[in-house]
């Protein structure tokens, strides 16, 4: 049965199992099984996580086009276990954080399917697990990543003695035709019944069958989210402080 006959009960229950499950060493088996980003290992040279929509291609693509040679990344696993095995392997990692009420209304506008509750509650269940680990790994913003990764990288190199090229202009320029390239050749269908997301630069045109932006956000201010986007900052807050 493809995903198209799923019907949004069951596709959210899958995205709430699969969030349920995201720091434990399963969610990675699930990655490698479906080709849904690329696992850490005993090969890597830096490790870039977040949750979907807070920066994740434009950090990779643009660290690895400053690059003088091809640098071995993973990323898009979209799972806090692949932060967690980067941390017991002791591989550079940057974690990108967003501010949870703009990530988790651009998650539902890439996949109708989900309600905000449901964006929320992933967004949670993706960074609690790591504010134990704080001091094992850089984190950079949504905006620091568009407005000066260069800065970014040299965190990663004082951090973790490396020797990263910081990007400039020429490396930003070349990690939109990166981030195309990459997005063009993944293969598979995605996580069972969630599928895959949509490019991040598509991300102001939403996917079909998508809610209006505005209402969404409006829809932010409903006094049954509260717990649960409380929940979310607290966990952005405990990441994005004193980085």
């Amino acid at each position: 049965m493809g995903r198209a006959a799923l019907g949004p009960a069951t596709r959210r229950a899958a995205y709430g199992l699969m969030t349920l499950l995201g720091a434990r060493p399963v969610a990675l088996a699930g990655a490698r099984l479906v080709g849904h980003g690329v696992v850490a290992g005993p090969g890597t040279e830096l490790v870039v996580e977040g949750f979907p929509r807070s920066g994740n291609s434009l950090a990779v693509a643009a660290i690895a086009a400053a690059q003088p040679r091809p640098l071995r990344i993973a990323h898009h696993t979209h799972a806090p276990a692949n932060v967690l095995r980067a941390l017991r392997l002791g591989l550079p990692t940057l974690v990108v954080v967003r501010d949870p009420d703009e990530a988790a209304v651009e998650l539902v506008l890439a996949k109708p399917f989900l309600s905000l509750g449901h964006a929320l509650r992933g967004y949670a269940r993706f960074h609690e697990p790591l504010l134990g680990h704080r001091d094992g790994f850089v984190v950079a913003t949504f905006e620091e990543v568009h407005e000066d990764l260069a800065a970014v990288v040299r965190r990663i190199n004082a951090r973790f003695g490396t020797a990263l090229a910081e990007p400039g202009p020429d490396a930003l320029g070349a990690a939109g035709g990166a981030i195309a390239a990459y997005w063009a050749g993944r293969r598979g269908p995605g996580l069972p019944a969630v599928g895959r997301t949509a490019r991040p630069s598509d991300e102001r045109a939403p996917a079909p069958g998508a809610p209006d932006r505005g209402r969404l956000e409006a829809e932010l201010s409903s006094p049954l989210l509260a717990p649960l986007r409380a929940r979310a900052r607290r966990s952005f807050l405990a990441l994005a402080s004193g980085r």
